[in-house]
């Protein structure tokens, strides 16, 4: 008779897990990862007692999703933010979400791209050489004859000087920015790792104490 249970929609438990295994794909990011963070929000219900209040989730999680560890750090030390971190929304309004969709990584993006500009710059070339050769077939250029070759010279400048090297400097930042962030998830993977062979040491040193005294 001392004790009472009470729901709301709007009790809620948040908590945050590590998950381990397995060849995992994330939203935001270009590595497959085998530990992650995980984060759930359930609902709750408060049991009231003379003594104390005990809460405890109910059903499945309202929200879940998960990220990797590089993306957790970031979301933690990025406070204030706008437009937040990139997660991956696993459970939405108590439903399981679609799986993640095959993506290609921003490296085969901008190889693709770079690729289709290439084909689009060889037959611009094979065109203006065609309208070249049919202008210096003329015995005299008119203004507009020499607009024209002026204009295919600067094209063919523009694109060799500008674009192209547009093109291999972006392909660098991406794989500069891959190399991060996987020298970014082995850190923190070592670092959790140090930190779970700390506490369990800690753990051992305490029992031993115990023993002792």
């Amino acid at each position: 008779m001392e004790t009472e249970n009470t729901k709301h929609p709007s009790f809620g438990q948040v908590s945050f897990s590590r998950t381990t295994g397995g060849h995992t794909k994330f939203y935001g990011s270009e590595l497959d990862q085998d530990h992650y963070i995980t984060l759930e929000i359930k609902n709750s219900e408060i049991q009231r007692e003379l003594t104390q209040d005990r809460y405890y989730t109910t059903g499945v999680p309202l929200i879940k999703v998960r990220m990797s560890s590089g993306q957790f750090a970031e979301l933690i030390t990025s406070l204030n933010v706008g437009g937040g971190v990139c997660c991956t929304i696993e459970r939405f309004d108590g439903m399981k979400v679609e799986e993640l969709p095959e993506q290609e990584s921003r490296k085969e993006f901008v190889h693709r791209k770079f690729e289709d500009r290439m084909k689009m710059f060889a037959n611009s070339i094979r065109e203006n050489k065609k309208k070249a050769q049919e202008i210096v077939k003329k015995k005299t250029l008119s203004k507009e004859d020499i607009h024209n070759l002026t204009h295919q010279l600067e094209w063919l400048t523009s694109e060799v000087e500008n674009n192209i090297p547009f093109f291999a400097k972006c392909f660098q930042e991406t794989m500069d920015e891959v190399v991060f962030e996987a020298k970014t998830e082995v850190e923190n993977a070592i670092q959790h790792k140090i930190t779970m062979l700390g506490l369990n040491a800690l753990h051992e040193e305490n029992r031993l104490l115990g023993g002792a005294s």
